[in-house]
């Protein structure tokens, strides 16, 4: 049962939500240091995948890797369109290092929300001013033992919730390669590059709005499973409550740090741009790759501390709904001192 929610203003909450986290600091490098290499695992078959279509396709392989992971994996797949035995092969490849590598990230996500979900529990009123050091560091949570004891206590959970994400990308994935098949059969019998950018620009936007709508209820569901200790399918019962009850305040966060990561990418947009200028100037282009390594280690820490911020701040609103009356002096998992 519930009580009457008794959620915090969305800008309290999200001041909570970043407290915590800074205060926590280790997991966001821990975040960013396992996204990272999972990335580059990935992108290994991308890359295979791209000299391959070099040699049977003809295609032009600096092209092709001259863009992002996902970008040369969707010029990859369309130009394997038309060779299904090459294609299956090529996303085989990406899909059993994707869902390898995936359930080290999910263990990793189940130890840092539980650092999270304690430092949050411990921080008592942390979100109001007067703002003080000490306060701040009261929700630090952070260990190795604690982390282990979040990926043993959550770790299968966390990974039976990460594979239903994964079959849900597969299926969303398996969407765009299908309207991009379609696409491309339509495009090459009318000869129309209006009707293929159109609707290139209809699935891409399709893809985000789910990829969006599915990292929000999976963020979601983390929360849940974390602060009840319950299972993933009852999760799913409990997350329609909780969003029906707090829908203005779960949209308040998502619509704020959806906000915050389109001007931080438009911003590090920018700067890229500013750094390929600064590339032809002689001399001067030498400390280029120094500052875009640079500049790539903040963008990651930064967007990931978004993240888990945002995902504190979730928690902290769903802990207030599902237990109004509970105090802030909270130990491990939930059991009150």
């Amino acid at each position: 049962m519930r009580g009457t929610p008794s959620g915090l203003p969305l800008r309290a909450a999200l001041k909570r939500g970043a407290l915590v986290t800074a205060a926590n600091w280790p997991v966001v490098l821990i975040r960013f240091v396992m996204i990272a290499m999972y990335r580059v695992s990935v992108g290994v078959p991308v890359v295979g995948g791209a000299f391959v279509v070099a040699v049977l396709a003809g295609a032009d392989i600096r092209t092709l890797l001259a863009s992002d992971l996902q970008a040369a994996g969707g010029l990859v797949i369309a130009a394997l369109a038309g060779r299904p035995a090459d294609l299956a092969v090529f996303l085989l490849a990406v899909g059993v290092v994707a869902v390898g590598g995936g359930v080290l990230v999910f263990l990793m996500h189940a130890g840092t929300a539980g650092i999270l979900v304690q430092g949050e529990r411990q921080a008592g009123d942390v979100h109001r001013a007067p703002l003080r050091l000490p306060a701040v560091w009261r929700a630090n949570a952070f260990g190795i033992a604690e982390f282990q004891a979040g990926v043993r206590r959550f770790g299968r959970r966390f990974v039976i919730l990460g594979l239903w994400l994964t079959v849900a990308y597969a299926g969303v994935g398996g969407f765009a390669v299908g309207g991009l098949l379609v696409l491309a059969a339509v495009g090459g019998e009318q000869g129309g590059p209006a009707v293929w950018g159109l609707g290139v620009l209809l699935v891409t936007s399709g893809v985000l709005i789910a990829v969006a709508g599915l990292n929000l209820v999976y963020a979601l569901l983390q929360v849940i499973i974390v602060t009840d200790g319950c299972r993933v399918s009852q999760a799913v019962g409990r997350l329609h409550a909780f969003v029906t009850h707090d829908a203005r305040q779960v949209a308040g966060v998502f619509g704020v740090v959806l906000a915050l990561v389109v001007l931080a990418s438009a911003a590090s947009l920018l700067a890229t741009a500013g750094l390929a200028l600064v590339a032809w100037v002689p001399f001067v282009g030498l400390a280029v790759v120094p500052l875009q390594l640079a500049a790539w280690l903040m963008r990651g820490v930064v967007f990931h501390y978004m993240e888990l911020g945002a995902w504190s701040a979730y928690q902290s609103q769903y802990r207030r709904y599902a237990d109004p009356a509970s105090g802030e002096d909270v130990s491990a998992w939930g059991v009150r001192a």
